[in-house]
């Protein structure tokens, strides 16, 4: 997407590909699309920003990616998940993988009842930043 180009009225459409995957790290890399990913104390939170790869509509992902501690007790559940109990800056040194779909506001022609958004899916790699107790990075 140019810088200058406008939101297409797109017609909702289920899209998962490579190819916005593609598009969505050029974005990234042309600082069109913005993303972060924050570990504070274990806990993994995410959010993309910008113009959606498909649509050009804004769009504000916001995500947590860590499991509830365990009821029985404190400890954290990492389950594998990327990300999940990164604490040193060595073990977040790797990006962490985000998929977003598009969750624009505007209205898609086509759209099921109650879905936002263009109907696009893509991936972002993004790198986690360390927060420490009063969520300074």
């Amino acid at each position: 997407m140019a810088d200058d180009a406008q939101p297409v009225d797109e017609p909702y459409h289920e899209l998962v590909g490579y190819s916005w995957t593609e598009k969505a790290y050029g974005m990234l890399e042309r600082e069109q699309l913005h993303g972060e990913a924050i570990s504070r104390e274990g806990i993994v939170r995410s959010r993309v920003w910008g113009p959606c790869p498909r649509c050009g509509h804004a769009l504000d992902d916001r995500q947590t990616h860590t499991a509830v501690p365990s009821i029985m007790g404190t400890e954290r559940r990492t389950r594998g998940w990327p990300g999940w109990g990164r604490e040193t800056q060595e073990e977040a040194d790797s990006p962490f993988e985000v998929d977003v779909s598009c969750g624009c506001s505007d209205a898609h022609s086509g759209a099921p009842p109650g879905k936002t958004g263009c109907g696009v899916s893509f991936r972002v790699a993004l790198p986690l930043q360390l927060a420490d107790r009063n969520g300074r990075t």
